[in-house]
């Protein structure tokens, strides 16, 4: 089926808002209408090659012409076309995946309402059984594990509660995640972006069934079903649960307005760990007016007129010295002062004279602890998305010997 047509293709330059992309071709520059709200900072990086559709408008809006003529609908990634329309998942799960999915289907009416609540599908099933079916756009894989959402979503957290709800009059719910690029070997909640999600969709599952599809695309937007079934592991819900682990906080301080304290203009990032209350230990940075702490990196960096953001990590164990190793292997440098007397040659907070987040190693590095590290268990192995079977056998025959 047809996702989106390509009309032109661009690079990326920035992303000013979530709805709006500044490509560029050759010497011009195209604003672009960005359809997907998720935060995509995997893809969001100077030089990724966007593919542009043409905004088509059959009636003019309040007589006013678009403020974009284009829409961002797709993306080259690793070797993949990253469609990214997450609204129009619903059309290629109506398409290709519901039959696969609803035994004996007979009919489908899309965006079902019941009270105040729209559902996006009702499926009339075999024995005239009723499926009530919500679908979700899922666009972040990394280290073959997909995730959903990319970012804080409380109307899919809505959404799950009321199918469990309704689980309880004589509907089967299911969640469906459409996985549009790549191999994932398995789909999990993303409980670093919203724990509060990721343990809700572990703690309804007897009464919401989970599915995770995957889609591939090509560069002309056509899609088909590169596979019915993707694994669900809603294990990880138990530690959204325990709220654990570690995050990065990551601020800028600009020329000009860095305090007369020895800190120079640029982009700091903090490594910090919380063995309880991450979320609420994340937020405390975010918060503005708050008195300094005993580091007081929220008060250098709003002094300085930057702005903070931070990235948690949901993990198992204490991450915080690999951390801090990944920071100086990236080229940060350790700032005097923020170092443990248990790690006096490790610094907590590292300075770059670069926006890390426009750098695809310090992006990596970041989804590899969230996508990787923090999942990993105690005995437990990892292997790379796209790691031959051989090495995989041959680093387990070495375990065992």
């Amino acid at each position: 089926m047809k996702l989106f047509t390509n009309d032109r293709e661009a690079v990326f330059v920035r992303r000013p808002n979530r709805f709006l992309i500044i490509a560029r071709d050759g010497e011009e520059e195209l604003p672009c209408h960005c359809p997907n709200p998720g935060r995509l900072i995997e893809f969001a990086l100077p030089g990724t090659r966007l593919i542009l559709e043409r905004r088509r408008f059959d009636k003019p809006r309040s007589g006013s012409a678009p403020k974009t003529g284009w829409t961002a609908a797709g993306l080259y990634y690793r070797n993949a076309v990253v469609p990214l329309f997450s609204s129009r998942a619903n059309q290629a799960a109506e398409k290709l995946i519901l039959k696969n999915l609803i035994p004996g289907l007979r009919e489908i009416t899309p965006e079902y309402t019941i009270g105040s609540s729209r559902f996006d599908f009702l499926c009339t099933g075999e024995g005239g059984s009723r499926h009530l079916v919500e679908v979700k756009a899922c666009s972040l894989i990394e280290y073959g594990t997909a995730m959903f959402p990319d970012a804080p979503s409380g109307r899919a957290r809505k959404h799950l509660e009321e199918l469990a709800d309704l689980s309880e009059r004589g509907f089967r719910c299911h969640v469906l995640f459409v996985i549009v690029h790549s191999r994932p070997r398995v789909f999990i909640p993303n409980l670093h972006t919203d724990p509060l999600f990721a343990a809700a969709l572990s703690r309804l599952a007897g009464k919401v069934e989970v599915h995770g599809a995957l889609l591939r695309c090509d560069p002309a937007g056509e899609a088909v079903l590169a596979a019915k079934s993707v694994p669900v592991d809603l294990s990880h819900g138990e530690l959204a649960e325990r709220d654990c682990g570690n995050y990065l906080i990551l601020g800028e301080l600009r020329e000009g307005e860095a305090p007369a304290s020895g800190f120079r203009p640029g982009w700091y990032v903090y490594a910090g760990s919380a063995p309880q209350d991450l979320s609420r230990r994340v937020n405390r940075y975010l918060r503005r007016g708050r008195r300094g702490g005993q580091d007081g990196l929220e008060n250098l960096i709003r002094k300085g007129g930057g702005v903070l953001k931070s990235f948690p990590i949901f993990s198992y164990r204490d991450l915080s010295r690999e951390l801090w190793a990944a920071l100086e292997a990236l080229g940060g440098e350790g700032v005097p002062g923020f170092a443990l007397p248990e790690a006096p040659h490790r610094s907590r907070l590292h300075y770059f004279s670069h926006p890390p987040l426009a750098d695809r190693n310090f992006v990596d590095t970041l989804l590899r602890f969230r996508h990787r590290e923090g999942l990993q268990r105690p005995g437990q192995e990892f292997y790379e998305e796209n790691e031959p079977r051989k090495t995989r056998r041959d680093a387990k025959k070495r375990k065992t010997e």
